[in-house]
């Protein structure tokens, strides 16, 4: 349920001029681990407290495009960022607003998913970088390291200043652009935002398109593309 409060502002929200595009840089960072005897001193530990990833995320009223920003190709591989880019289950993403479609470049094809999360908003609020956000969360399912499958919370901080149904990661439709999302105790934060009258082409690449099941079939048969 979203509370009247929530509500009252969605619906200022919808008299807002609607900018044709934008453009979000994203900042991650891991959680903190607490100290014991076993860790004390852990410099992998300490690296991965310290390490920041930026990501941007590209829109307009049609689609979204979420990335990595490669803003030091010299540093090279670097296990930090790649051990929280796994924490995050990061990977480049497509989103069809309309169709609630998420699309995952696999080189010559698209893998398709569907992106509904049963999002619960709630009157929970706070400024991030002075914008009003509300809380929403939602629970899903994953698989272990162990092979069992377990859930998960997810939470976002999403605005309804800003009328877009976008987000970081996969993460998508709720009634405003998501500015924090913490997944694992792992956080992704907006750090600037750029709208524009002027629309950004972003259409999906010209590929094959397939289910994660067919790709799973695929991949079993051993045909090619």
């Amino acid at each position: 349920m979203i509370h009247k409060k929530v509500v009252v502002i969605l619906l200022f929200s919808l008299n807002i001029l609607f900018s044709q595009s934008g453009q979000v840089v994203y900042e991650a960072m891991s959680k903190k681990y607490p100290e014991t005897k076993e860790n004390k001193g852990d410099v992998q530990i300490k690296n991965l407290e310290n390490a920041r990833i930026s990501f941007e995320l590209k829109f307009n009223n049609q689609n979204s495009f979420f990335y990595k920003l490669s803003l030091n190709k010299e540093d090279g591989y670097n296990l930090a960022e790649e051990t929280l880019l796994i924490m995050l289950g990061f990977k480049e993403v497509y989103f069809e607003l309309k169709e609630k479609l998420l699309h995952e470049d696999y080189g010559e094809f698209l893998i398709k998913t569907p992106s509904n999360h049963n999002w619960n908003i709630s009157s929970e609020s706070k400024k991030i970088n002075n914008y009003l956000c509300y809380k929403a969360t939602c629970t899903e399912s994953y698989t272990a390291r162990d092979g069992k499958n377990k859930e998960r919370v997810i939470t976002a901080w999403f605005c309804p200043e800003l009328p877009y149904s976008y987000g970081p990661l996969e993460y998508n439709g709720l009634p405003g652009l998501i500015l924090e999302l913490e997944k694992n105790g792992n956080k992704v934060v907006a750090k600037s935002i750029v709208l524009s009258d002027k629309k950004i082409s972003l259409e999906l690449p010209n590929k094959k398109r397939i289910s994660k099941e067919e790709y799973n079939q695929k991949i079993k048969e051993n045909s090619e593309f």
